[in-house]
């Protein structure tokens, strides 16, 4: 599945007969007057790519043409976002998944009922490290006994303190944890550390910079594609006004086609809100996973990364089922399949689903 590059070459073939795929700033006449009955959402997000879904949706028009009139509002890091979202100053977010475990363990009332970045980390190692080993050779032992920096309890944190743990190595691999990503990055670029796990875009800086991809989070065995961000919101909120939030749904599952059938405006779309160059992007976003965004809550890959937290005693065991639901997003996603049921990429996002839920 690299990337279901085997359906994007025929998707931009059939992109122009098929539906769900309008440009917003094609339609601003249709846009400004969708708007005047439109509702009011709030989005938090964060300038990395794997929140790609709220800029394609944004900038080509699709949360208007589904009835919404939404602020997009950027957030450093995920404790600031969900004090945000529990204040009400921000309607809905993409919140990393071990601060949201954090918080359903902790009894705050979110659900989480979308999905967002999918993997997006990679292993950061200085090039002396691998040095006249074969790539095919490269391995997490390779760091055994170095440093490595993570930003907080992220979830390439997690992904690869599990994989060390099942590998015996959970007490020859020092984990030093990071305000963020930028301060872990610069660490290494200090020499204060021997590794980094950094998320985009700063995998990418690092790599232009000179320094090497160890691996990427999305290819760990036992975690492959793991989810990270996650779309949550209030409760009570979901409660209330289910068909805003499913509204909100049909825009990211729209986005997520035009992610795989148009790369290059896709790209101008991030770059609004991700300032780094056009190239390097473009690998973030397309090269080193399979996917980096996907719509689909995944409750499968949150109860397998809750399990992960679990086994590495991040957290104390609770029933996470209650805090996830696919309700909204089966809702969602059968009404814009079921505008174009033989779009390749509906059917993908439809398969996908029943292995996930």
């Amino acid at each position: 599945m690299k990337r279901t590059i085997a359906l994007l070459s025929s998707l931009l073939v059939l992109g122009a007969a098929l539906t769900g795929c309008a440009g917003g700033k094609k339609a601003d006449a249709a846009a400004n007057s969708a708007s005047q009955s439109s509702t009011r959402l709030k989005v938090g997000y964060l300038p990395a790519p794997g929140h790609l879904l709220y800029f394609v949706a944004q900038e080509e028009g699709l949360f208007a043409q589904e009835g919404l009139d939404v602020e997009l509002v950027m957030f450093g890091e995920n404790n600031s976002e969900l004090a945000a979202l529990e204040s009400g100053k921000i309607d809905v977010g993409a919140f990393g998944s071990s601060e949201l475990v954090t918080f359903l363990g902790d009894g705050h009332k979110l659900t989480v009922f979308g999905g967002a970045m999918i993997a997006g980390h990679g292993l950061i190692v200085k090039p002396e490290l691998v040095k006249g080993i074969p790539e095919e050779q490269w391995s997490l032992e390779l760091l055994d006994g170095k440093n490595i920096g993570v930003e907080g309890v992220d979830s390439g944190h997690i992904v690869y303190r599990a994989a060390a743990k099942k590998l015996g190595l959970e007490d020859s691999i020092h984990f030093q944890i990071f305000a963020d990503g930028a301060d872990a990055y610069n660490s290494l670029k200090n020499d204060d550390i021997d590794a980094a796990i950094l998320y985009a875009p700063y995998r990418i800086l690092a790599e232009d910079e000179g320094y090497v991809i160890l691996s990427n989070s999305g290819a760990v065995e036992g975690y492959e594609d793991h989810v990270c961000c996650r779309q949550a919101a209030l409760t009570a909120s979901l409660e209330q006004s289910p068909d805003t939030y499913e509204a909100f749904l049909r825009a990211l599952i729209r986005a997520y086609r035009f992610y795989q059938t148009e790369p290059d405006k896709t790209i101008k779309d991030v770059q609004i809100y991700v300032d780094v160059e056009e190239e390097s992007l473009r690998k973030d976003t397309y090269d080193y996973d399979t996917q980096i965004a996907n719509p689909d809550p995944d409750i499968k890959g949150m109860t397998d990364f809750y399990d992960a937290l679990v086994y590495t005693d991040f957290v104390e065991e609770f029933d996470i089922s209650a805090g996830l639901s696919a309700e909204l997003y089966d809702k969602a996603l059968t009404a814009v399949a079921a505008k174009a049921p033989d779009d390749p990429v509906y059917r993908y996002l439809l398969d996908y689903h029943g292995k996930r839920d």
